[in-house]
């Protein structure tokens, strides 16, 4: 019986042995597991960081565009407007010599029939 209990005795400190062996082994496999999964995630965070890095380029380049755009049509808008100014101009001053032409031509009749009034009248005379 002493020997039962002496081979007892000794293998307890033994199975903790084992046990402390088998939990270090799962310890370290877990510490490998997860340095495996922070090596996937950062890929995956620099992956991500660079398509996202392409997708601010390309919505700059678009910005961009739109930004050209958006100028060529203000400058054209404003040709426009300077063009339809300059033809309004045009009419009002074509408007301008057209009614300085009649009143002109009144005054140069009216100078006329007065000229010819006063040739009239002198003849009676």
């Amino acid at each position: 019986m002493k020997h039962i209990l002496l081979i007892a005795a000794l293998a307890i400190p033994f199975s903790l042995v084992a046990c402390s062996e088998r939990t270090q082994e799962h310890a370290e496999a877990t510490a490998d597991s997860a340095a495996q999964d922070a090596s996937v995630a950062a890929d995956r965070a620099e992956q991500e960081s660079r398509e996202a890095a392409a997708k601010t380029a390309e919505a700059a380049k678009t910005a961009g565009a739109v930004v050209a755009g958006t100028a060529i049509n203000a400058a054209d808008a404003v040709g426009d407007a300077a063009d339809d100014a300059q033809a309004a101009a045009a009419r009002s001053a074509a408007d301008a010599a057209n009614a300085t032409a009649e009143a002109a031509n009144k005054t140069a009749a009216k100078a006329e029939a007065n000229a010819a009034e006063e040739t009239a009248d002198a003849k009676k005379d």
